[in-house]
């Protein structure tokens, strides 16, 4: 099936120029490995700005670089494959193995609500205020209610959600700002897997929200 939902031009060319902070990047990477059309359009911005880099002046690398480089490259493939996933992440594409495996054996599931489980995976200590997560979610459930303190960029990798702005499926990304108020809700039928970055905490609304905004008045 191929996604309806995508992140726009300006996304997708500030990922494919390297531009874009560590989480939100690897989650743009993450919908290109399953969006044929976003994937091509990536690939064509490459060699765009590969072609651009072709006319500058090259430097000199120093000596043993590219091999060492070549290396680590080639050593990443057969570790993830014989480390594998555990049965709890087996529903996951194939696609997307590489950006939850750094959390095997790191991290555990933490509850996030009635139907909701989280896992947090590892990013580089430069990516301040973000998160980056896999989000399992129960048909029927979903996060509470909110809003967001910056953006929110959700990836469905099984099953669906419905939100207030639409219906996601396997590969389509919602992406999500201080303007949006909603609830996701997995629909029936399949778990619902989705990766999920936020560049800043959510904002709960309703009881949950006062209980928030208490707890962060008393930690100022």
């Amino acid at each position: 099936m191929t996604p309806n939902h995508h992140p726009n031009a300006q996304l997708l060319s500030a990922h494919a120029g390297g531009s874009l902070s560590p989480a939100v990047n690897r989650i743009i990477a993450a919908h290109a490995a399953l969006c044929p059309h976003c994937r091509s359009t990536v690939n064509r911005l490459e060699a765009l700005g590969g072609a651009i880099l072709e006319d500058e002046t090259a430097e000199e690398l120093a000596s043993g670089a590219l091999e060492m480089a070549l290396a680590a490259i080639a050593a990443e493939g057969p570790a993830l494959r014989q480390r594998g996933l555990p049965d709890d992440l087996k529903p996951l594409p194939p696609e997307v193995h590489e950006f939850v495996s750094p959390a095997i054996g790191k991290a555990v599931w933490q509850s996030g609500g009635p139907g909701l489980k989280i896992l947090e995976l590892e990013l580089p200590s430069a990516s301040s205020g973000e998160s980056f997560q896999v989000l399992r979610i129960e048909p029927g459930y979903g996060p509470p209610r909110h809003t967001h303190g910056g953006q929110e960029f959700t990836l469905v990798l099984t099953g669906a959600f419905k939100d207030e702005t639409g219906l996601y499926r396997r590969g389509d990304i919602a992406i999500g700002n201080e303007a949006i108020t909603h609830r996701p809700i997995a629909e029936p039928g399949e778990v619902c897997f989705a990766l999920a970055v936020t560049t800043a905490p959510i904002k709960f609304k309703g009881p949950l929200g006062l209980l928030q905004r208490v707890f962060n008045l008393g930690r100022s």
